[in-house]
C-alpha cells in the first residue's frame, strides 16, 4: 500500500507536501517562473514593452489603425500571459491576476474605442494601474525566491 502511493505520487510529477516533498516555497515559486524557457521575466519585459507602445501611441495621437495594433499586441500577450496563473504563491497569483486583468480590459477598451480621446485617456490610466501592479508582483517573486528576476526597468 505504501509504495502505490509512493508511486501514485512520483507518475504525478507533483512534489506535494502530502507526499513527504521538501520544496520550500522559494523554489516552487522559482521554478513556476521559469519553465521550459517561457518565463515570468520575458513576459513581463513583453507585456512592459507592449504597454509602453500603447502609452506612446495614446500620447502622440496615433491613427486608429495603428492603435489597434497596439492594443492588440498588448490583449494578446496578457491573455498569453494570464493561462500561466495560477502560481505556487498566493499574493503572487492575486497581484499577477490583478495586472493581468486589468491590462486585458484596458487594451480592449483602447481597441474598441480607439476614435474617443477621453476613452483613451481612462484606458491609459487603468493601463498605468496595471504596469504598477505587475511591478509589485515581480517585486513579491523576487522576495519569494530571494533572487532578481532582471527585468530591465525594475529593480
Amino acid at each position: 500500500m505504501r509504495w502505490g502511493t509512493a508511486l501514485a505520487c512520483a507518475i504525478a510529477g507533483i512534489a506535494l507536501a502530502g507526499c513527504g516533498s521538501t520544496q520550500t516555497p522559494a523554489k516552487a515559486v522559482a521554478l513556476w517562473a521559469s519553465p521550459r524557457g517561457a518565463s515570468l521575466s520575458e513576459g513581463v519585459s513583453t507585456l512592459l514593452a507592449d504597454s509602453h507602445s500603447v502609452h506612446a501611441a495614446i500620447i502622440r495621437r496615433a491613427g486608429v489603425k495603428q492603435l489597434h495594433t497596439v492594443c492588440v499586441e498588448l490583449l494578446n500577450d496578457a491573455q498569453g500571459t494570464n493561462d500561466a496563473l495560477p502560481t505556487p504563491d498566493a499574493q503572487l497569483t492575486r497581484l499577477l491576476s490583478e495586472a493581468y486583468g486589468h491590462l486585458v480590459h484596458a487594451a480592449n477598451a483602447c481597441y474598441t474605442e480607439a476614435a474617443s480621446r477621453v476613452a483613451l485617456a481612462a484606458a491609459d490610466r487603468e493601463r498605468s494601474a496595471a504596469i504598477g501592479l505587475l511591478i509589485e508582483a515581480v517585486l513579491r517573486e523576487e522576495a519569494v525566491t530571494g533572487s532578481s528576476l532582471h527585468i530591465p526597468g525594475i529593480l
